[in-house]
């Protein structure tokens, strides 16, 4: 990475838009090495109220005990964070059946620091139908409370995962950007996990963003991808929405290699499957190989030196590295 490259990695805001890996808080090492100025764990995906709370209570004792963390409530935390050397973390929610039939549950969790909050996880839920899911029957009536509700509590919605015309739905309910947190051009690559070009273009109408998905099978057929195939669903996004509406999502789970021992992954993959929140069809087995030289969050400097080196402004990769969710979450939350 040449000296220009680096310095600019130092001083931009880097946000990764989704980091299931972070449901287990060891693994925060990774992100403050790339340094990251926020990360945004999954606290919760088919967990129940309860567990949802527990959750939250350790992520809170862990925060309290470690140096360079802080609890991100409004886009002055991320700043503050940059300015101090730290990393914030922003609470999300893949699904809602933490939610379970209690919209005040979204208070509660809000006072906790949710952040972020997906509509469905693959499959059906009370909010409306997951993008795996057999149906499109669109946003329930709780589902359009749901997003009204998260719009006046200040929680960014959030359509990854979800069915194309409950997505459309939110969008259409929502007073405040929507985005996709991780989510590919279908365009690129014809997953079922992947989306249309009228969903970005709604997202982006409503100043949004979409954070680009490395997880391998969205990208497409190779099982080890390539960077320049990462960076080609950023340019096909940019060139598609402008660059104000693209960021980072790129899904580092508990699954993938090398972080994750094998036999771990393959209980989880195993787990999703059996219980019908991945399909075989389109989640492949384990291993999984994030794009060649982002293998890791910890070496994230490679993707803002080759956006530079594929003709990129440093204006423009600041924006895509984590500029495009700060002003979004900005917007959504205050501060």
């Amino acid at each position: 990475m040449t000296t220009d490259a680096q310095a600019l990695h130092r001083d931009a805001i880097v946000i990764d838009g989704v980091c299931p890996l972070l449901m287990d808080p060891a693994n925060v090492s990774y992100y403050l090495d790339g340094g990251l100025t926020a990360a945004i764990p999954t606290i919760a995906i088919r967990e129940t109220a309860e567990q949802a709370l527990r959750i939250f209570g350790r992520w809170h004792r862990f925060i309290a005990g470690h140096d360079r963390l802080r609890l991100a409530r409004a886009a002055a935390d991320i700043e503050a964070a940059k300015r101090d050397g730290d990393m914030a973390i922003v609470f999300h929610f893949q699904g809602t059946d933490a939610v379970e039939d209690d919209l005040d549950m979204l208070d509660a969790y809000k006072a906790l620091g949710l952040g972020m909050v997906q509509l469905a996880y693959n499959v059906k839920c009370r909010v409306g139908d997951g993008a795996l899911e057999r149906t499109d029957a669109g946003l329930s009536l709780f589902g359009v409370d749901l997003v009204k509700r998260c719009n006046e509590l200040g929680i960014v919605v959030d359509g990854s995962h979800t069915g194309y015309r409950t997505t459309m739905d939110a969008i259409e309910a929502s007073t405040q950007p929507v985005v996709f947190s991780h989510a590919n051009a279908r365009a690129l690559h014809p997953s079922p996990r992947n989306i249309t070009d009228e969903q970005m273009r709604a997202c982006a109408a409503t100043g949004g963003i979409v954070g680009i998905n490395g997880f391998p099978s969205f990208l497409g057929e190779d099982v080890r991808p390539t960077l320049d195939r990462f960076v080609a669903f950023i340019d096909y996004a940019v060139d598609l929405m402008g660059v104000d509406h693209v960021g980072l999502g790129i899904d580092y789970y508990m699954g993938m290699d090398p972080i994750i021992p094998a036999e771990k992954a393959r209980a989880r993959y195993d787990d999703a499957i059996r219980t019908g929140r991945w399909d075989a069809a389109v989640y492949p087995p384990p291993p999984h190989y994030f794009p060649e030289g982002i293998e890791t969050p910890a070496t994230l400097h490679n993707l803002t030196a080759r956006l530079l080196a594929r003709g990129y402004t440093a204006e423009d990769v600041r924006k895509v590295m984590g500029g495009n969710w700060l002003r979004v979450f900005r917007q959504v939350w205050g501060g």
